[in-house]
This record gives structure tokens, sequence and C-alpha cells, in this order.
């Protein structure tokens, strides 16, 4: 992972980081295209099922860039909502071993894999689960990551639980995506009144009132 450009460079061109990305996941030993094959077969129903792997995922570099401006203190707890294939809990379990990880994937098959390949870091908690839904548990963080959903609802449910979350403590939402942010931005005074916004290409980090 120390490959992975260092935050404080600037960003290459997006196609350039989308690719650099795809081969560290093959260096790495990821089937991705395996595994996207089994979940057209397997969850050919599902809105997540046929996307481009690039698509789904967040190139590392961009990811490394959001926990640098996010800047968690050791000892701090990151959740990303809609994990994919882990790439944020390979750079936090390989580069932050001060910090602790939990991924939560809605996908069995990118969840396996995932866990597959994070299974080796002690800081990094992985799970296969649908956190829109109350019966499963909400990650407990400091820093939450969250990105386009599928659908509105699921954005709507999981802002739904960050609130329940802040209500609790303060908390930090790194937001990516024109839907996620859109809506923050417009519906959301709790993560954008209080504490002004930072806005950063693709993404923005939002901050709860103490």
């Amino acid at each position: 992972m120390e490959t992975v450009p260092p935050a404080e460079m600037e960003p290459r061109p997006y196609q350039e980081e989308r690719e650099f990305s795809r081969r560290l996941d093959l260096e790495l030993g990821f089937d991705i295209a395996g595994c996207e094959a089994r979940v057209i077969l397997e969850h050919p129903a599902t809105p997540w099922a046929g996307l481009d792997p690039e698509t789904l995922q967040t190139p590392y570099a961009e990811l490394r860039r959001m926990l640098s401006r996010a800047a968690p203190l050791p000892g701090s707890r990151i959740a990303d909502i809609g994990a994919g294939y882990g790439r944020m809990g390979l750079l936090v379990g390989a580069l932050h071993p001060e910090l602790h990880f939990t991924g939560v994937e809605i996908c069995p098959v990118r969840a396996l894999e995932g866990g597959r390949m994070l299974a080796r870091f002690p800081n990094v908690d992985w799970r296969c689960g649908d956190v829109t839904s109350d019966s499963e548990p909400f990650p407990e963080a400091d820093h939450y990551f969250i990105y386009d959903f599928s659908g509105l609802e699921s954005l709507f449910r999981v802002i739904d639980r960050l609130k329940s979350v802040a209500r609790k403590r303060k908390i930090t939402v790194i937001g990516r995506g024109r839907r996620t942010r859109d809506h923050i931005e417009r519906m959301e005074p709790w993560l954008n009144a209080m504490v002004p916004p930072r806005h950063f290409g693709n993404f923005s980090i939002y901050t709860s009132a103490d």
C-alpha cells in the first residue's frame, strides 16, 4: 500500500487514478473480475449487479486524500458504509495501525472477498450487512465514509441512522458523490449549518455540532 501516492501530492487525472487502483488490486491478489461475474449470476435483480468495478469503487489515491483531510486522531474509529471490496480498510490496516476501522458491505460476494484480503489486520473489523435495516447494528464511529447509494431511500435511511449517532456525540461524515452531497447540503442542516463543510473535488467533509 506504500505505492499509493501520499495525500499531499497533487491529484492525478481521474482515469489515471482509477487505472492505478485497478492494477494495484490485481497485484494485491483481488479476484474482482471473478467476483463480479458471481454477483451477476447470484444476485441479478439487485441494483448493484453488473456495475463497473472502477465505478463501484473509489481510487486508492482519493481514499488516502479523504483520510488525510479528515485527520482522525489516534484511537479514532472509522466506518465505511457500503465498503465494496474494502479499499479503505486496506489503507487503514496497512498504513494506520493507530486507527480502528469497520467496513460494512451489503453484497455477500464482495464482502467475502474483502474479508479474505482484510483478515490479517487486527485493527480492521469487516462484515456483510444492510445498515439501512433496523435489525442490523449500525457501527459506532467518529468518522463515517458514505457514497452515492443505488437508491435514494437507502441514502435517506443511512443519514437517519447517522443522525441518531450524532445525538450522542460529535461525528464527521465524508460524503462522496453528487447525490449524497446534494442531499446533505439541501436537507441536513445538522451536518452543514453549524460547522462549515469543507469541499475537495469529488468529496466533502461535514461535521456535526458538539
